[in-house]
């Protein structure tokens, strides 16, 4: 596909951009279109000129005066002669034209039309229960046709637009797409976990939450954003040193307060050496990853408008909620005495929260949760 201007010239007429018939490196033979409104014959809606040009092979191409035709003498003539091709794509471009003025008429101002192929023009044009039928028969095709729309109304600039056609499906249909989404975005997750529940890479686990920032939600259970990874909550010395760097720095996008996450990987030990009988305790890494969030936690109200430099309004610093993400329960949990152990010292805090990774079996339960 691609890109026709048109560009008004009067409320009767407007440029439009020049069809190139044929090309080389030094000549080339183009149209040039107007379409104008023809008060005797509607219709007749485009008139045009055609050029020839020649340059030089490191010049532009650029309009010289042209000899008009009405400057032939008598016995002279001028021939210009189209291949069948050219004439095929001469008559695809005016159809286009004159598509855009039976819908647009005589644009104002400058415009950008986008050429489609003329396969997808006639899907488009198939009335719904037919083309229903059409996409049922062959799934495959189907199922390209709606990744591919799906790829252009995530990758599209002006969102409005997407949100509108969206709203024509009506609140049924659109229930139906979210749970859709919902569904096969969850399946992601958990074969994300399926396929990874080994790797001891933190960064990778950094990345990975990044781009599926929604499980967050399941932490908090509010609506959150990511403001940054790798968020600097203050704490630097006037060396330059013992700066905190938290994993993690999120908000509620409704009221802006700020939350804290520490993540560590599924394959971080929650439990330590024994420590008396029926009593297990907690490991280094465990209750270091609390000290650690309470630390960047204290840190973080104390630079707060040090740190905001006066945009207090990105977001806000109310108690901030603090998230230890660690581990995994069903392989590290996996004695009487450690789930005792570890429960008990998880309901003890008060002010950190300890997550704990796991993948859910059962059906019609999201497939991904924290423990």
């Amino acid at each position: 596909m691609d890109e026709l201007r048109v560009k008004s010239t009067s409320r009767t007429s407007a440029e439009c951009s020049d069809f190139v018939l044929r090309q080389t490196k030094t000549t080339q033979l183009i149209f040039r279109p107007l379409l104008v409104r023809n008060e005797k014959q509607p219709d007749a809606a485009v008139k045009g000129s055609f050029a020839f040009q020649r340059k030089g092979p490191t010049q532009i191409w650029s309009d010289v005066p042209a000899q008009p035709l009405s400057g032939l003498k008598k016995e002279e003539e001028y021939s210009l002669h189209l291949s069948s091709s050219e004439v095929l794509s001469l008559y695809h471009e005016l159809e286009d034209l004159y598509q855009i003025y039976s819908c647009e008429g005589i644009p104002r101002g400058e415009l950008e039309f986008v050429r489609v192929s003329r396969e997808l023009v006639r899907i488009s044009r198939i009335p719904r229960q037919q083309l229903q039928k059409l996409l049922e028969a062959d799934k495959t095709v189907g199922s390209s046709l709606l990744a591919r729309l799906l790829e252009w109304a995530a990758r599209a600039q002006n969102l409005d637009e997407v949100l509108e056609l969206l709203v024509q499906l009506g609140p049924d249909s659109l229930r139906k797409l979210n749970t859709a989404v919902g569904v096969q975005t969850l399946k992601s997750a958990l074969a994300l976990w399926k396929n990874e529940k080994l790797n001891r890479d933190e960064e990778f686990w950094q990345r990975s939450l990044t781009e599926n920032s929604f499980v967050l939600e399941y932490v908090f259970s509010w609506p959150c954003s990511i403001v940054k990874g790798k968020a600097y909550v203050g704490g630097k010395t006037v060396s330059n040193t013992e700066g905190r760097i938290v994993d993690f720095l999120i908000r509620n996008r409704i009221t802006k307060n700020a939350a804290l996450v520490e993540i560590k990987t599924p394959q971080t030990p929650l439990i330590g050496k024994k420590y008396r009988q029926n009593v297990e305790n907690i490991s280094e890494d465990l209750s270091g990853s609390v000290l650690q969030v309470l630390d960047y936690k204290q840190s973080l109200n104390r630079d707060y408008h040090a740190l905001t430099q006066g945009k207090e309004n990105r977001f806000s610093a109310f108690d901030p909620k603090c998230v230890v993400l660690i581990g995994n329960a069903r392989a590290g949990l996996n004695s009487a005495d450690r789930k005792k152990s570890f429960e008990l010292f998880r309901n003890q805090m008060a002010n950190v929260t300890i997550i704990t990774l796991s993948k859910h079996l059962r059906k019609r339960i999201p497939p991904f949760r924290f423990d």
